[in-house]
C-alpha cells in the first residue's frame, strides 16, 4: 500500500515564498506566485483513483502468501524440541514481524502462539488423568486385598430381572418373559424364558437350542467399556463406576447366546466389529466363527434397537457420573485444592519459560533494528553525532535503554498471561473431571479460552464493528486450524515417526502443517472481506488523505496570503520612495535620471539608453527621419 507521504503536497512557508519573491519585480509578483507550487496540482479525482487502485491490487502475493510460508517452514524447524526455543515462545515468523515492525516508540508486548497452547493444554490434560490400574472383571483375577468395588456388581442384575419379570409377567406365566431387544424377520420380540433343568429337556426334546432360549440380564454399556473410557476422571472411583454401570437405565434382558456373542463389548463396538470382519480380505478360523454368530442371531432391526439404547444408557450413565462429579467437586475440598495447586505450578513454570522468550525477542529484535539502520543508512543515521563511534555508542545506549524501559512491560504481560493460565488450567483440571458430552463442551471454553480473551480484548478495542468481526473471525479460524490439526496429528505424523530421526522431526512437521494451513486460511479470508474491511478501510483512507491535502492547501495558502501582502506592502512603500524622489526633482528642475534609473532597476526593466553616447549610438543605427 502507498504511504501517506505520496500524497503529500509541497508545503510552504511565509519565509519559503518571502524568499521567492525578493528579487521580483512589482510586474514579476503576480506571475512568480502563479508559477509556484502553492498546492499539488494532481487533479483530486486521479488521487481517487490511485487510493482505489491501492485496495484494489491489494498488497503482494509473495508478502501475503509466499513470505509467511515460508516462514512457518522456519517455525517447524525452530520446534525441534532439543533447541528448546518453541517452549520459550520463539518463532522465526514472530522474529521477522517483530524486527520488521520494531520502532522505539511502541511498547513491547507478549504474544501467543495457538500451537504452543494447544501442545501445553495436552500436556496439562495428560497430567490430569488419574490412574485406576486394570480392569479386573472377578475376584479370581484381583490380588490379594483388592476391595469389592474393583468386581462386577451380580447384585444388581438380580434386582433388576426381578424388577423386569415383576412389570413384564402376567401370573400365570411367571418363567416367561421377552427379549428387549431381539426381533425375528417378522418383527416379533423373541420369547425368552428363565434357565432350568425341566426347561433345557423340553427344549432339547423339540431339538432347539436352550442357550437361545434362555435370558440374562446384560449391561448396555459394560463395565470394562466405562472403566476403559471413564477411568482418567480423578473424581470418580472404580465404585462409581460400577454403580453408573448398574442402574437400571443400563440394563436390558436378552437371550443367553446373544449375551455370549457380546461380552464386554459395547454395541457399537461389536457392529464396528463386525463391520470390519465383513470387508478383512482373510479370516482366521475364530474370525469366521464370530462373524457367522452375529450375522445368525442379530439382525438389522436387533441393531437398530440395541443401538438406539445404548445412546440412552450412555446418556444416563453419564449423567449420573457428572452428577457425581459435581457432588465430589462441592463437597470435597482437597479435590479443589489439588487442582489449583497443579495449576498454578503450570501456570508459574510457563511464567519463566514465558518470560525468557519475551526477552530474547526483545533484545533480539532491537539490536536487529540498530544493525539494519546502520547497514541500510550509516552509522551517524539519526544520531546527530560527527564520528562513526560516537554513534555507534549513541545506538547501544539508545538500545540498552530501551530494553531497560521495556523490561517491566515484558514482566506485566508475563504475570497477566500467567493469571489467565492459571484459570484456564484450573478450569481444564475441572473439566477434566467430567465425561462424556458434558466434558467435550466445556473442553471448547478451556481449548478455546486464549481466543476468548483475545476476542474480548479486540471488542474493547477502538476499531469498527466491521474490523473487530474480522478480526475475530480470523482469529477463531486460525484456533479451529490448529486444533484440527491436532486431530489429524496421528494420521499426518504416523509415517513420519517411523522414519530415522522421526521423533525429532514430528513436532517440526505439525508445526508447518498447522502454521501454513492458517495463513491459507487467513489469506482466503483476507481476500473474501467478509465483513467489507476493505470498504471501509478504503473510505477512512480517502477521507484520512483529504483531510491531510486540505489542511496542507489551507497552510499554503495562509503562507501565500502573508507572504504576499507582506511582499506587495513593500513593494509599494519602494514604488512610493522612488515617485516622491523623481517628483522632487522636477520640481527643484533638477536631473531625474537618477531617479528614472532606480524605477527601471525597481521594475526590473532593461533600458536600452542610458547615456547621450547611448542616444547618438541609436540615431546612428536608425534610418533617418523625415519630416514634411
Amino acid at each position: 500500500m502507498a504511504t501517506k507521504d505520496e500524497y503529500v503536497q509541497p508545503v510552504l512557508s511565509t519565509e519559503q515564498v518571502l524568499n521567492e519573491l525578493q528579487d521580483c519585480s512589482p510586474l514579476q509578483v503576480s506571475k512568480q506566485l502563479i508559477n509556484m507550487e502553492l498546492h499539488d496540482r494532481r487533479d483530486s479525482l486521479d488521487v481517487m483513483a490511485q487510493i482505489y487502485d491501492e485496495f484494489d491490487q491489494g498488497g503482494n502475493v509473495t508478502d501475503e502468501l509466499v513470505k509467511p510460508l515460508l516462514l512457518n517452514m522456519c517455525d517447524g524447524l525452530l520446534s525441534i524440541k532439543k533447541l528448546g526455543l518453541k517452549n520459550r515462545g520463539i518463532t522465526a515468523t514472530r522474529l521477522v514481524n517483530e524486527i520488521d515492525s520494531f520502532d522505539y516508540f511502541s511498547a513491547t508486548e507478549t504474544d501467543k502462539d495457538q500451537w504452543l497452547e494447544k501442545q501445553r493444554l495436552d500436556a496439562d490434560t495428560a497430567a490430569h488423568n488419574d490412574d485406576k490400574g486394570n480392569y479386573i472383571r472377578d475376584k479370581k483375577e484381583a490380588a490379594p486385598g483388592t476391595p469389592d468395588s474393583y468386581m462386577e456388581d451380580v447384585g444388581k442384575k438380580t434386582t433388576y430381572t426381578k424388577a423386569y419379570f415383576a412389570s413384564q409377567q402376567e401370573k400365570q406365566e411367571k418363567l416367561r418373559v421377552y427379549s428387549e431387544l431381539e426381533v425375528n424377520d417378522k418383527g416379533e420380540r423373541k420369547q425368552l424364558r428363565r434357565n432350568s433343568r425341566e426347561y433345557n429337556t423340553e427344549l432339547e426334546a423339540k431339538g432347539l437350542n436352550a442357550v437361545e432360549r434362555t435370558y440374562n440380564a446384560d449391561h448396555n454399556l459394560p463395565l470394562k467399556h466405562l472403566f476403559d473410557e471413564y477411568k482418567s476422571s480423578k473424581a470418580l472411583s472404580v465404585g462409581d463406576l460400577r454403580d453408573a454401570a448398574g442402574s437400571a437405565d443400563n440394563f436390558d434382558i436378552i437371550s443367553q447366546k446373544l449375551n455370549k456373542i457380546k461380552l464386554d463389548s459395547s454395541w457399537t463396538d461389536l457392529k464396528l466389529k463386525r463391520d470390519t470382519l465383513k470387508t478383512k480380505p482373510k479370516l482366521t478360523s475364530a474370525e469366521k466363527q464370530t462373524l457367522a454368530s452375529l450375522e445368525a442371531h442379530v439382525n438389522d432391526a436387533t441393531w437398530n434397537k440395541a443401538l438406539a439404547r445404548e445412546a440412552e444408557a450412555r446418556t444416563a450413565v453419564e449423567a449420573h457420573l457428572n452428577m457425581k462429579v459435581a457432588d465430589k467437586l462441592l463437597a470435597d475440598s482437597k479435590l479443589m485444592k489439588g487442582a489449583a495447586t497443579d495449576a498454578g505450578k503450570r501456570a508459574k513454570d510457563e511464567l519463566v519459560d514465558s518470560g525468557v522468550g519475551e526477552l530474547i525477542i526483545l533484545v533480539v529484535k532491537t539490536v536487529s533494528f540498530e544493525l539494519k539502520d546502520m547497514l541500510q543508512n550509516g552509522i551517524t543515521h539519526g544520531t546527530d553525532c560527527s564520528s562513526s563511534l560516537e554513534a555507534f555508542g549513541f545506538r547501544m545506549k539508545r538500545a540498552l535503554r530501551y530494553i531497560t524501559t521495556n523490561l517491566l512491560n515484558i514482566g506485566l504481560g508475563s504475570f497477566k498471561d500467567a493469571a489467565a493460565n492459571f484459570v484456564k488450567y484450573l478450569l481444564n483440571a475441572i473439566v477434566n473431571m467430567f465425561v462424556g458430552i458434558l466434558k467435550k463442551a466445556l473442553k471448547v471454553i478451556t481449548e478455546g479460552f486464549n481466543a476468548i480473551l483475545a476476542s474480548i480484548k479486540i471488542l474493547m478495542g477502538d476499531s469498527s464493528p466491521a474490523e473487530k468481526a474480522d478480526a475475530i473471525t480470523k482469529l477463531l479460524a486460525t484456533t479451529v486450524v490448529t486444533y484440527i490439526g491436532f486431530a489429524f496429528e496421528e494420521s499426518v505424523l504416523g509415517f513420519i515417526n517411523k522414519l530415522p530421526f522421526g521423533d525429532v522431526l514430528s513436532d517440526a512437521v505439525m508445526v508447518m502443517f498447522t502454521g501454513i494451513a492458517s495463513t491459507i486460511v487467513v489469506w482466503l479470508l483476507d481476500k473474501m472481506d467478509l465483513f467489507s474491511v476493505k470498504d471501509e478501510k478504503r473510505a477512512a483512507r480517502v477521507k484520512e488523505i483529504f483531510d491531510m491535502r486540505i489542511l496542507q492547501v489551507k497552510e499554503n495558502t495562509d503562507a501565500f496570503e502573508t507572504a504576499a501582502l507582506q511582499t506587495l506592502a513593500n513593494n509599494k512603500l519602494q514604488f512610493r520612495l522612488i515617485a516622491e524622489s523623481m517628483s522632487q526633482a522636477i520640481a527643484d528642475e533638477k536631473n531625474v535620471n537618477c531617479s528614472v534609473y532606480a524605477m527601471a532597476d525597481f521594475m526590473k526593466i532593461e533600458l536600452e539608453i542610458k547615456t547621450t553616447d547611448d542616444f547618438m549610438t541609436l540615431l546612428g543605427s536608425q534610418e533617418p527621419l523625415l519630416v514634411s
